[in-house]
Parts: structure tokens; C-alpha cells; sequence
């Protein structure tokens, strides 16, 4: 009986031995970086080929897009200092030229002083001497002047957009009179963070979306990159102004947007999902399977647009990885020592 009992105790502390000698290889296998990687730690479903494509990056923002040319119009323009709306020659949403009557105030009294002024210049030219002759002249242009600037004509052809006034009212030279705007060209006002302004140059391609028209998308270039920056709540950023290569119809002023600005693009390299890279202390891996073995792979990363990653050197196309290498990333071998370079054997078949 008692040689039963110390059979049974050796047998106990043996197997409280192995099980914790087993234990204490196990965490070996897992910080040793010269161990390989457990293949249960590895989902064999996710291993992908690795293609050839295109990949860009880009810096996200949004504004409102506005003709590239506008103006409120008023008589201030003019030089006038006001008067009465005698005549409103347009109505919203006409199209006009360049130097065409838009409105006129009554100019009865500077009707009347241009006409004086010619009748005087002219009966100068006839008997006046040189000095007369020019002073009347002046006078006359003086005079034509104040009565022209009764008329407000349109700076450039455009659109009338809104009309602030009706035929009677007093206004004053600085009142708004008209909206009108160059609707055959269209731009986007955006700002970008301190950091990606310096990624934005002139020039660059982006694509504009806006709120109001679901599923297109409009090309442009950006036009502008501020001198400046604007700081509002302890946020730098930089004005950008972006061009549109086109014009819809259906735009207005004031519409919201948003825009990519591409700032790199790539095309015809390779590419991997970002979730195949892991990081450590040696730079970028990821685990190509050859052979049935996942061997741990350093490669050189160029470019991401945050689902995918440009891979410069380590892969070509037609290799395999384990698309999910990300998991790697919360063990301590990996993270702090890099995966094991034995490679790891896993029961699949690939070419």
C-alpha cells in the first residue's frame, strides 16, 4: 500500500512537470523571435495573391463652390453717389454682355450739364483759342462722365443672379444693386491642415463631389495655394482654391462639396492590403506563403491610401501572403522582435 502511494506522488509531480515544462516552452516558442510562428495563430483562409495596380494618395477637405467670377454690383462702381432708380432694364436670370445697361437713375441735371458742355466745346473749336478750346473740352468729358454715371453696365458677361432694388427707390452709391455672376466657369473655396498643405501643390488633379448632386463626380485642378493661413480655435489651416473643368446646370452659389485632392498617384505597382503588414523594429513584414511554409518577409512600402499599401521591394506579383498579418501585431514576438526566420510549416496547398 504504501509503495501504491509513492508511485501515485511520483506520478503526480511528473505530470505537474510536464505540464508546466510545457507551458514554459510554449512561452519560449512565442518571444523567441528564432522560433517561427505557431500556424494556430495564422487564419489559412486568408492568404491572397498579390497583384499589380494602381494606388494614390489624397488629402480630404470640403467648401462651397462658387463662380470664379462675381460681383454685387453698385453705383459706387460708377462714381455716383446715388439717386433714384429710374429704369431696371434686366430681370434674374438673364444672361448679358460685357457693357451692357443694367440700371439708371434719373440723370435729368447731368443730362442737361453734358449737353451745355458739348454746345460750349463746339462753338470753342469755331472762335476760341487753344487753351479755351482744351478747357471745354475737359469740361464736356467732366460732364459726359457724371451723366454716364448714372447707368450701372455690366463688368463682364455673366448671369443676373438677384436684383436688390425696383424702379423708384432712393438708394445710395454703396447700396447693392445687382448680383451677377460668370456662370460658364466654377471653383471650390477649402482649406487644408497645416500638415497636408505641404503635400498640395498647383496643379494637381482632384475630384469634387457635392450634397446636393448624389453620384457624380466632377474633375478640376487646384488653382491656388494661399500665402497665408487662418488660425479660428487653435486650428491652423490654409486656403485652397480648386478650379472645375466643368459646369453643370444645376450648380449654384453657395452649394456644399467636398474634394480629393490627389497629391500622389502610382500606377501599374504593386499592392497588398494594409492588414498584411506588420511593423517591427526592423521595418514593414509580412508572411509569404511558398512552398506550404508562411515565411516571414521583409518588404519596403511606398505609398497607402489607407486600405492598400505600394510595395517597392519583396513581392511580386503572383506571390501569396496572409492577408490578415495584422494579428501578428498584438503578439510580443512580433511586435518587439520580429516574426521567426525559419518560416512556419501549415497544412495548404499553394503553387
Amino acid at each position: 500500500m504504501k509503495k501504491w502511494l509513492i508511485w501515485l506522488l511520483i506520478i503526480l509531480i511528473l505530470g505537474v512537470g510536464i505540464y508546466f515544462g510545457k507551458g514554459y516552452l510554449i512561452q519560449i516558442m512565442n518571444t523567441n523571435p528564432d522560433s517561427g510562428i505557431s500556424a494556430e495563430e495564422i487564419d489559412l483562409e486568408a492568404a491572397v495573391t498579390v497583384t499589380k495596380g494602381s494606388i494614390r494618395e489624397t488629402v480630404s477637405t470640403s467648401g462651397y463652390i462658387q463662380p470664379e467670377n462675381q460681383v454685387h454690383l453698385s453705383f459706387a462702381s460708377t462714381g455716383t453717389t446715388g439717386g433714384t432708380v429710374e429704369k431696371i432694364f434686366v430681370e434674374t436670370g438673364n444672361l448679358v454682355e460685357q457693357g451692357q445697361a443694367l440700371v439708371k437713375l434719373e440723370d435729368k441735371q447731368e443730362h442737361l450739364s453734358y449737353l451745355k458742355a458739348r454746345n460750349e466745346y463746339e462753338l470753342a473749336k469755331i472762335s476760341g483759342s487753344p487753351s479755351e478750346i482744351e478747357e471745354k473740352k475737359l469740361t464736356m468729358e467732366v460732364a459726359l462722365d457724371n451723366y454716364e454715371s448714372k447707368t450701372l453696365k455690366a463688368p463682364f458677361s455673366g448671369k443676373i443672379v438677384e436684383i436688390f432694388i425696383e424702379e423708384g427707390d432712393f438708394i445710395e452709391g454703396s447700396d447693392d444693386v445687382i448680383y451677377l455672376i460668370d456662370d460658364s466657369s466654377y471653383e471650390v473655396e477649402v482649406s487644408v491642415s497645416e500638415v497636408d498643405c505641404l503635400k498640395v501643390e498647383v496643379g494637381q488633379k482632384v475630384e469634387i463631389e457635392l450634397d446636393i448632386l448624389e453620384n457624380q463626380v466632377f474633375s478640376g485642378e487646384v488653382a491656388e495655394v494661399s500665402e497665408y493661413a487662418n488660425t479660428e480655435s487653435g486650428v491652423v489651416t490654409v486656403p485652397v482654391t480648386v478650379l472645375l473643368d466643368e459646369v453643370s446646370p444645376y450648380f449654384k452659389p453657395g452649394f456644399s462639396a467636398t474634394a480629393e485632392i490627389i497629391v500622389h498617384l502610382v500606377e501599374n505597382v504593386v499592392v497588398i492590403p494594409v492588414t498584411a503588414i506588420s511593423k517591427t523594429n526592423k521595418g514593414s513584414m509580412v508572411l509569404k506563403v511558398d512552398h506550404n511554409q508562411a515565411m516571414p518577409t521583409m518588404v519596403k512600402i511606398g505609398i497607402s491610401d489607407g486600405y492598400y499599401q505600394e510595395v517597392t521591394e519583396g513581392l511580386q506579383e503572383g506571390d501569396w501572403i496572409i492577408v490578415n498579418n495584422y494579428q501578428m501585431n498584438s503578439t510580443s514576438g512580433s511586435r518587439d522582435q520580429g516574426f521567426g526566420g525559419s518560416g512556419v510549416r501549415i497544412p495548404m496547398m499553394r503553387p
